[in-house]
């Protein structure tokens, strides 16, 4: 089985954001890059699944050259290949489309990703690598196992409100893993350096044949950031038992 996972190099955490100024990204300075931990979710289901069925598993990103810390974590983890998309795209839209494309020619049984990354959080890039492949696909797997019949595979997926859902889908196809799904295995320091030292395929945009569809413009723009403002603050209310349940009685038919 060919496994291509989908994995993002996101900041371990950032100082000094601030809004570009074309309005399309949020600069910042960041203390560490690791990978996104749903992707990681995604990868560890990969290397599962390669235990059970064989095969190889290919991680692959699309980021500038600090982004192969991420592909040097899969790779200290077993994964067999490594495919590094050189771009600076962030909007989920242009993301889908070199990876897409980029999968495309590396050929895949399957496709995992995770639900969504810790830097964006927009839940979407997953769901259009599948619709621009024409793949099935289902978000927010929580188990994947052997299917009642050749090509196929049985999934799990989270519905919301802790109803689940199972059902049947049919290779080739992509599927979003949900995070907490299992637990993280460790790569050791030694395996991460030894890592650095492997093959990294590096894809230029110019080769993927896309290039007049990657230069429409995001379909937003970044107004402005700010940490929460406090709109309330918590209210002690002191006395005996019936001067409280008065006071709090009040309160509610203020608020009503």
């Amino acid at each position: 089985m060919k496994i291509v996972v989908c994995v993002k190099a996101v900041p371990g955490y950032v100082i000094e954001p601030r809004v570009s100024e074309t309005g399309d990204r949020v600069n910042y300075k960041a203390g560490s890059i690791i990978m996104n931990e749903s992707d990681e979710y995604a990868l560890e289901e990969a290397l599962a699944l390669k235990k059970e069925f064989g095969g190889e598993v290919t991680v692959i990103t699309a980021g500038s050259l600090s982004s192969q810390k991420a592909l040097h974590v899969g790779l200290a983890k077993d994964a067999d290949k490594a495919v590094r998309i050189n771009t600076d795209f962030i909007d989920c839209g242009s993301l889908a489309k070199v990876l897409a494309e980029t999968i495309k020619h590396l050929g895949y049984d399957l496709i995992l990703t995770g639900v969504e990354s810790s830097d964006n959080m927009a839940a979407q890039t997953g769901i259009l690598i599948a619709e621009r492949l024409g793949l099935p696909f289902a978000y927010a797997v929580t188990e994947v196992k052997r299917g009642g019949s050749p090509g196929t595979l049985t999934v799990t997926k989270e519905l919301g409100g802790g109803v689940k859902q199972v059902l049947e889908i049919t290779l080739p196809t992509l599927l979003c893993i949900q995070t907490g799904t299992t637990l993280l295995s460790y790569a050791p320091f030694r395996k991460v350096l030894q890592a650095q030292a492997k093959p990294v395929q590096s894809i230029a945009i110019n080769e993927l044949g896309i290039n007049d569809e990657l230069k429409k413009s995001p379909p937003f723009r970044i107004v402005d950031i700010f940490p929460p403002q406090r709109v309330s603050n918590a209210e002690i209310i002191d006395g005996n038992p019936s001067e409280v349940a008065s006071v709090l009685i009040q309160k509610v038919r203020e608020g009503v």
